[in-house]
């Protein structure tokens, strides 16, 4: 419930990598695919148990905020009870997805530069945005279960991955679950946009990694 440091490596990798990106949020909590990959064979940890852990959450945290006594030491009892049942949700998905790179050839982690590491998870417990504090926890558990087998972490630029072709590169039209590509000349149509940002995310990891 701290703040969540940023694990760091170094810049330098082996010429034959194989970036795989992981795009995190909330409805799906992990999308992963390695560079060069195919949309319908991305990875996949859906996410809707911590999303409803979150909304409840959330409206505790307003009840008791409205409350005419003090209320910070029931605030932290509930957000630390929540906590304890999203975490192994967490961390189970952060094996999973280390898993799923393990079968890559030196894979490397890819994940987007995301602007929370800052605040700790107590101060964004009034968020409406799960996002706001879970993508952050789940970046870091996915980091320190790399880390554990000895594959690598970098970040890359977070702008534009959900929007983005993960193919042509041209920026979509992006809907609630999906992106579809505008370019008259590209095969890609409407795809998963989890799934096409964890491709894009990759391909940007290939230049990091060079």
């Amino acid at each position: 419930m701290s703040t969540i440091p940023r694990p760091t490596d170094s810049q330098y990798y082996p010429l034959a990598c194989t970036p795989v990106g992981v795009d995190v949020g909330v409805k799906n909590l992990i999308a992963a695919a390695p560079a060069g990959g195919d949309v319908e064979s991305a990875f996949t940890i859906e996410g809707s148990h911590i999303q409803t852990r979150h909304e409840i959450l959330v409206e505790s945290m307003r009840a008791l905020q409205g409350a005419k006594f003090d209320s910070t030491e029931g605030q932290a009892q509930l957000f630390a009870a929540i906590w304890y049942q999203i975490r192994p949700q967490v961390y189970d998905a952060a094996v999973r997805v280390v898993r799923y790179a393990q079968q890559f050839t030196t894979p490397i982690i890819v994940l987007e530069d995301l602007p929370y590491y800052d605040v700790p998870l107590w101060e964004r417990r009034m968020n409406s945005d799960a996002g706001a504090w879970l993508l952050p926890a789940l970046q870091h558990a996915i980091v320190t279960k790399a880390h554990e087998v000895g594959i690598p972490a970098t970040y890359v630029d977070p702008d534009y991955t959900t929007q983005e072709c993960h193919l042509c590169g041209d920026l979509g039209d992006v809907a609630e679950n999906t992106v579809e590509c505008i370019s008259d000349d590209c095969p890609v149509d409407r795809v998963s946009r989890d799934r096409s940002a964890a491709l894009t995310i990759a391909k940007r990891g290939e230049v990091t990694s060079r």
